[in-house]
């Protein structure tokens, strides 16, 4: 059985990828965890989710396939408008660098990728018991090729 470097998996250079947007976006991020979102503010988790990869067959043999992620936060939350629309603000911005590092070509470093994408704006996804933290996510897909 082979040994698996986790550091080369599409997940951990898509989050390397998605570190570098956090540091213009948010100097005070901690980490992206996978598939975990702590519960302090400024907690990031990228999580996996179950779509079948395969978009399209080639004649060749080439698949072209996709990965589907949800991206989550955990940010301050309150009845202050202002700091909702921080949040949401948030991934506005951090969708438009999404697409606008998509156009110019600056992609996550996996073998093949061919675009990363936001499948939504991102929204608010629920409020911890205390209503002082709440989770927020979007949607990435990337689209790679295979073979």
């Amino acid at each position: 059985m082979a040994i698996i470097d986790v550091n080369d998996t599409r997940i951990a250079k898509l989050g390397k990828y998605l570190e570098s947007i956090l540091e213009e976006l948010n100097s005070k991020y901690k980490k992206i965890n996978a598939d975990f979102l702590g519960i302090d503010v400024n907690n990031y988790s990228l999580d996996k989710i179950p779509t079948a990869s395969e978009v399209e067959t080639w004649l060749t043999g080439t698949k072209i396939c996709r990965d589907v992620y949800s991206f989550r936060s955990r940010n301050p939350y309150s009845s202050d408008r202002l700091s909702n629309l921080k949040n949401i603000g948030f991934f506005e911005a951090f969708q438009k660098i999404i697409n606008s590092n998509n156009d110019n070509g600056i992609l996550p470093e996996i073998d093949n990728i061919e675009s990363i994408e936001c499948l939504n704006q991102g929204t608010f996804n629920s409020a911890d018991a205390s209503g002082k933290t709440a989770v927020f996510d979007i949607q990435l897909q990337i689209v790679y090729r295979e073979g």
